[in-house]
């Protein structure tokens, strides 16, 4: 009964939002679930997904992709070099996966590395690609439990919305963690695994973009698919955070988990080599909940982005005796922490898989 209510109140709460805004806006949908079983060959176990699929959807994200970083030859070439030597740079199954995909299509090989690199090939400290990418917010709610919801923003949010998925990952006939990401891209954004933990990604803007070239060539994991492999091995939340520490990623990232206990909500700050901070719920002022955006949590977030602060006053609105799902699904809805760009918006929780629902966000603001 839980998991249908809370999912007739997004769709209601969604169109609710979207008349107020414009009464030509389109409605938030509810992303489609499906399944892969990870006990099938890493080239086919995708197939049940991809032919729900249009490639006519599939290669207009990529199109705009590499109209986007064409510009940028050192970029393509970065591509380039990992696509000759697949297996080196995305270590097995994931590379199968790809061609897999690949296969499925009839897509170049060279496209499909290009879109699983996009987050590798634009986090570093570059005004070109700085911007609101992300807002996640791990809380204890009104009965002492966590929940974690997320915000995924990007630049192209039109094509992108076209395509994103929930997956339950099976293995020997169980789920073992349900994700939801973009089809095609094999890596994960935002996952929860079932009396374990959460975990998102927001996008760190730091250093230069050699570095994550450096990195690749060092054979660093690229960091959504490290993001897996976490979700995949850690057995619960104090291991995620440990190997989320110290594993080498292409580029720098922010990784906010949430687990099973009240205040089991951090932040992982990392650069390329490894974690420089991690921020607890604990170590926070309100001490009931941490929000991640796209600044380290020490530094007052920039005047022109204030989604932090949007977020911190609208959780305290609330306050903890009234904060659940519903509710904090209007938190990741109030501008600007909801924004043209925000592509879904996912709310979760470990202890309570029902809860894991994505809303499709064609019911953004046209206007930044």
């Amino acid at each position: 009964m839980l998991e249908m209510k809370f999912s007739g109140f997004l769709y209601v709460f969604a169109i609710a939002l979207c008349l107020l805004k414009s009464a030509t806006c389109k409605d938030a949908l509810p992303a489609k679930r499906f399944k892969v079983n990870l006990d099938a060959d890493p080239l086919e176990r995708w197939e049940p997904v991809l032919k729900n699929f249009d490639v006519s959807l599939l290669q207009d994200v990529m199109d705009t992709l590499l109209k986007e970083y064409v510009k940028n030859k050192e970029l393509i070439a970065l591509a380039e070099v990992i696509g000759k030597d697949l297996d080196r740079y995305f270590p097995y199954p994931y590379g199968d996966e790809i061609r897999g995909i690949s296969n499925f299509y009839n897509m170049k090989l060279g496209d499909l590395v290009l879109g699983n690199l996009a987050y590798d090939l634009s986090a570093w400290n570059s005004n070109r690609f700085k911007g609101r990418a992300c807002t996640s917010i791990v809380t204890v709610d009104e009965n002492g439990g966590l929940i974690h919801a997320r915000n995924l923003d990007y630049v192209v949010g039109d094509e992108l919305r076209n395509i994103i998925a929930e997956i339950e990952f099976h293995k020997n006939g169980e789920t073992v963690f349900i994700g939801t990401t973009y089809v095609g891209y094999v890596g994960l954004l935002t996952a929860a695994k079932p009396n374990k933990f959460s975990l998102t990604g927001d996008q760190r803007n730091t250093g230069f973009l050699w570095e994550n070239i450096l990195a690749a060539l060092e054979k660093s994991w690229p960091t959504m698919l490290m993001a897996r492999e976490v979700i995949t091995n850690a057995e619960n939340y104090e291991s995620a955070i440990e190997m989320l520490q110290n594993a080498k990623t292409i580029a720098p990232m922010y990784f906010i988990v949430g687990g099973l206990k009240p205040q089991e909500g951090a932040i992982v700050v990392r650069d390329r080599w490894g974690a420089v901070n991690v921020t607890r719920m604990i170590d926070t002022s309100h001490k009931w909940f941490v929000v991640e955006t796209n600044y380290d949590p020490w530094k007052p977030p920039p005047p022109t982005d204030d989604r932090r602060d949007a977020a911190v006053k609208s959780m305290n609105e609330f306050g903890q005796d009234k904060m659940n799902p519903d509710n904090l699904y209007k938190v990741m809805s109030t501008p600007p922490v909801f924004n043209s760009e925000t592509t879904y918006t996912t709310v979760m929780s470990a202890a309570n898989m029902s809860l894991y629902h994505t809303m499709i966000r064609w019911d953004h603001p046209t206007e930044n």
